[in-house]
């Protein structure tokens, strides 16, 4: 199998995982179920793609709370970061800042005030 072939199989895999499936999404769950070396596949996508698999699940994570956040405002940041698989809620917000300048609560703020802003 050719790497983008590999790659592209990579970025469906995780592009298609629901919601409650996201919480245990892993570069070892992503390999276990394309049935190929964990390390291969890392250097693979990598080289493929230009950044890591797990900065690509944390892109999709960050990015599927994101949308939480706009669509219910009756989840908590605490919650969402919880289904998304973060084991503390602080490095969750870490990361969401990161991706997005604000924190997952002044985010939802921002969304209330202007929906069209993100």
């Amino acid at each position: 199998m050719k790497g983008s072939d590999l790659s592209n199989l990579v970025v469906e895999y995780v592009l298609t995982r629901k919601l409650d499936e996201l919480a245990v999404l892993t570069v070892e769950s992503s390999a276990n179920h394309l049935n190929i070396n964990r390390s291969h596949l890392s250097r693979t996508f990598k080289r493929e793609k230009g950044f890591t698999i797990e900065e690509f699940i944390f892109k999709i994570k960050i990015g599927r709370a994101a949308t939480l956040l706009r669509e219910n405002d009756q989840i908590t940041v605490k919650e969402i970061a919880k289904k998304m698989g973060f084991c503390r809620c602080d490095y969750f917000i870490r990361i969401f800042k990161l991706y997005f300048g604000t924190t997952p609560a002044k985010y939802r703020e921002l969304i209330k005030r202007n929906p069209d802003i993100y």
